[in-house]
């Protein structure tokens, strides 16, 4: 490669935060991602450029058949399935060009994004924009079940997976598909490579897919995606529900909204009377759909084969295929075979709710080393990379496993990380290679940095009923009736908790080794991990959930011993958390929590935690994975809110914003981020606006001081095509006075708006 080339293609960039907003199962709406200059970091980008002009969408039908692994006497299905490609064209010869590798989107999402009542284009976005140019055919295609494709909604199952597997090798021009693919002489096309892409359910399918080893598959990007279903409904056994930070990313409404909702609208290809009645001959049956519902919704669950099928995390190294599949049809009986051979670059971030971030952050873990793997986590909700870089890593990812070009995408640190004081950080695994596993035991009395205290006399509480929120679990500093809290002393130094590790055979770390005592077999554990700053304000780092009946794994159901001490296993969610020097590490144990999970119906336990004697092993202990804090977290400690007119506009409409800000002790400047389509007025306390092109604003302010309290005016955007939801901020602030120029985030100071766009 030449020198200067590479050096020009992997210059050293600035990187930064900020959160969007999602709904349902979905990706982020149009106020997704700012990136702010933070610190140096490795980037690189592709090498194609636009020298294609678009051509028109073609539509194609797509026939898929296999066999349930559950079907008696081995009945087929032979569900067709509809989407759009588009192919690039010369521009000089207006000639289609179709010897070129496909980006694939197999969406359910395309009800939404292009409703059966227009005549829109599934296929023609911003994706195809980009690509299709750079010598590319941008391909999407309904789910199995869903829109104009036949079949059975199937929630992650085996629908799903051997269906995108064989769309993936229809695409990619296997024998018995060539003649979908002819030049205009007549000839075949020949094979091509396949890349997928897509958020939410839409990186899932990819995901889905790419378990099934398709031969043209050549490389994911899976955004946000789920890679076990049972995780995405169920944290250790315990229903989740609802969440009090970004209530529109929760994701409860699945599988309910997906069977009643996309798997039930009817198709809409009626000018193809054969195809027709073919997509909906099952639309109006139930299919599998109470199924569905049974097992996402229930209490106690069971981890067997209806969720081994949905777990595509275990298919990432080897597993042996299960009978009546067609991985086991290609395999010797009892053989492990391997799940994924092509390159995978996951988007997640470490604030995302709805598909929680564990499924991007372990499904990185269990790939295999020789599998070329790439992990992006940043401190952003249910929406893709953030990062100023990541369409360019994206390209330069597609270029090199689709066109194999040397764009230097392999060269980079596997892992780019965004901590919670807003570093980039780069690493080849996650967690760093130096990472640690860390004990702090809970007592009594006084504590220290390895160790936390009780926070009151007593180490008891009940399960509420209501359950208790998380308002009131931080409205004192002590414990109460319905919960416990234990806290370190200061830190002398920032600790930095990272990712997970391997503790025991199944189970990992972050890990509350909680040693109990209940009064009732029917209890559930809901824990967080929390840092208190110096004066006294609170910041969730991460939640873990139990079930106690699955206290010994996932696939066991035991009965809970009552009033006899046992051992609950809590696993948290990975996290990665830097607390501050002088900040406390904070632990609630609860039972229940409101605004996380459903109340278990039969739980009134009295709840004892064992503590271990001082200084003496034994009793409730606390093991997190811990690494080298970044440098320079010398930074301001701030707290602050955000108050604004409403949460739904107009197009057009005003809002107006009004932001507090608090330092401890340095004298501070702070900004605001604005999504893209608002428009900041020259009104207000704003002193000046950083405008981006493909993204939000960034909004600075002339005040300065350890106090600050600024209005600003933002219009909201107007038109059909703008109708969605948009975030504001979060707001950032950092030292005029200090050695560190780095930018902090204010917690609890990001907003979500809802639009409508039509002005009125």
């Amino acid at each position: 490669m030449d020198e200067d080339h590479d050096l020009t293609r992997r210059a050293l960039l600035r990187t930064g935060v900020v959160a969007g907003a999602a709904t349902l199962l979905g990706g982020a709406a149009g106020g997704s991602a700012v990136a702010v200059p933070n610190d140096d970091y490795e980037t690189t980008t592709g090498e194609t450029e636009p020298t294609f002009e678009k051509g028109t969408p073609e539509e194609h039908y797509v026939e898929t058949e296999y066999t349930l692994p559950e079907a008696k006497g081995g009945d087929t299905e032979s569900p067709t399935l509809f989407g759009e490609i588009i192919w690039p064209v010369d521009p000089d010869t207006g000639e289609t060009v179709k010897d070129v590798p496909v980006i694939l989107t197999y969406s359910p999402y395309n009800d939404i994004s292009s409703p059966q009542s227009e005549a829109a284009s599934i296929a023609n976005g911003g994706l195809a924009n980009y690509y299709v140019p750079r010598g590319y055919a941008r391909a999407v295609f309904d789910l199995v079940g869903c829109r104009n494709s036949g079949g059975c909604y199937d929630y992650g199952g085996y629908r799903e997976r051997i269906t995108g597997k064989q769309l993936v090798e229809y695409l990619g021009g296997e024998p018995d598909a060539a003649d979908n693919y002819v030049d205009d002489d007549g000839g075949s096309a020949g094979t091509r490579d396949v890349g997928m892409i897509g958020a939410s359910y839409n990186g899932t399918t990819a995901l889905a897919a790419a378990v099934e080893d398709p031969e043209h598959l050549a490389a994911v990007v899976p955004q946000i995606a789920i890679d076990r279903w049972y995780d995405y409904a169920f944290g250790g056994g315990v229903r989740y529900f609802l969440n009090n930070e970004y209530p529109t990313d929760e994701g409860f409404d699945t599988p309910l909204a997906f069977d009643l909702g996309f798997g039930f609208v009817p198709g809409l290809n009626a000018d193809d009377g054969g195809q027709f009645v073919e997509t909906n001959e099952r639309r109006f049956a139930p299919c599998d759909g109470v199924e569905h519902t049974e097992r996402a919704y229930e209490y106690d669950p069971d981890y067997d084969t209806f969720w081994d099928r949905r777990d595509y995390r275990q298919r990432a190294t080897g597993y042996v295929p299960e009978k009546g599949t067609d991985a086991a049809a290609e395999a010797d009986e009892g053989e492990t075979i391997r799940g994924v051979n092509c390159a995978v670059f996951l988007e997640s971030g470490w604030l995302d709710h709805n598909v929680k971030h564990w499924d991007s952050t372990r499904f990185f873990d269990a790939l295999p080393d020789d599998v070329p793997k790439k992990l992006v986590m940043g401190q952003w909700p249910h929406t893709d990379s953030n990062f100023e870089d990541a369409r360019d890593v994206r390209h330069a990812w597609f270029d090199r496993f689709l066109k194999e070009l040397d764009t230097g995408v392999t060269d980079l640190p596997r892992v780019d990380t965004q901590v919670s004081t807003g570093e980039r950080l780069q690493h080849d695994d996650m967690p760093p290679a130096e990472t640690t596993v860390a004990r702090f035991d809970l007592r009594r009395g006084e504590p220290s940095e390895t160790s936390l205290a009780l926070q009151g006399s007593v180490p008891v509480y009940t399960d509420q009923t209501p359950p208790v929120t998380e308002a009131q679990i931080f409205a004192t500093d002590e414990s109460d009736a319905g919960h416990l809290k234990f806290e370190s002393a200061p830190l002398s130094e920032p600790l930095r908790v990272t990712g997970s590790l391997p503790y025991d055979d199944d189970w990992r770390v972050p890990l509350l080794e909680l040693v109990t005592s209940v009064t009732d077999d029917s209890v559930q554990f809901t824990p967080i991990l929390y840092e208190r700053f110096p004066d006294g304000s609170t910041d969730v780092i991460t939640r873990g959930f139990l079930n106690a009946r699955k206290r010994n794994g996932l696939r066991e159901d035991e009965s809970v011993p009552t009033d006899e001490p046992f051992t609950a296993p809590t696993q948290f969610w990975d996290t990665d958390h830097a607390l501050q020097a002088g900040s406390r590490l904070g632990l609630v144990i609860a039972s229940d929590n409101r605004e996380w999970c459903l109340d278990d119906p039969d739980g009134t336990a009295v709840v004892e935690t064992i503590l271990g004697a001082p200084g003496e092993p034994g009793g409730t202990t606390l093991r997190l994975p811990v690494a080298d804090a970044p440098d320079g977290l010398d930074l301001p400690i701030v707290s602050g809110s955000r108050e604004d007119d409403a949460s739904v506009f107009t197009g057009g409409q005003t809002d107006e914003i009004n932001i507090s800000v608090k330092a401890e002790s340095d004298d501070i400047e702070i900004r605001d981020t604005v999504p893209e389509g608002w428009s900041v007025y020259d009104a207000g306390d704003a002193d000046r606006v950083e405008t981006n092109d493909d993204g939000p604003d960034v909004v600075y302010f002339g005040s300065t001081g350890n106090s600050i309290d600024v209005t600003y005016f933002a219009e909201a955007p107007s038109g059909a095509t703008e109708t969605g939801e948009y975030t504001f901020g979060p707001v950032e602030a950092r030292s005029v006075d200090g050695d560190s120029d780095e930018w902090v985030t204010v917690a609890g100071t990001a907003d979500t708006n809802a639009v409508v766009g039509p002005e009125t």
